[in-house]
């Protein structure tokens, strides 16, 4: 019968906290398969749940963080009275 292992996200081994850390997914469930002989699945998800903890963070991109642009209200604005204006125009 073979044993099973049993390991949580936050007992994984240093160097795959440090491919995580350095957002080498791929290459920390390598090294966990390894070390542990998980199967792939089984790596992939304690992967991907200790990334939340230890993974690179990525900022979250903000609307006043985006550059204004004049000219695409310009054009925004300029083909609303085109369009207003044909409507008025086929109307009448």
């Amino acid at each position: 019968m073979k044993s099973e292992v049993v390991i949580t996200e936050h007992e994984l081994p240093g160097d795959v906290i440090a491919a995580i850390e350095g957002g080498h997914k791929i290459e920390a469930i390598k090294l966990l398969r390894e070390a542990t002989g998980l199967g792939l699945a089984n790596a992939k998800v304690l992967v991907d749940r200790a990334s939340r903890t230890h993974g690179p963070k990525k900022p979250i991109p903000s609307f006043a963080d985006q550059p204004s642009s004049l000219g695409s209200l310009v054009k925004s604005l300029a083909l609303v009275l085109l369009g207003a204006a044909a409507w008025y125009f086929y109307q009448g």
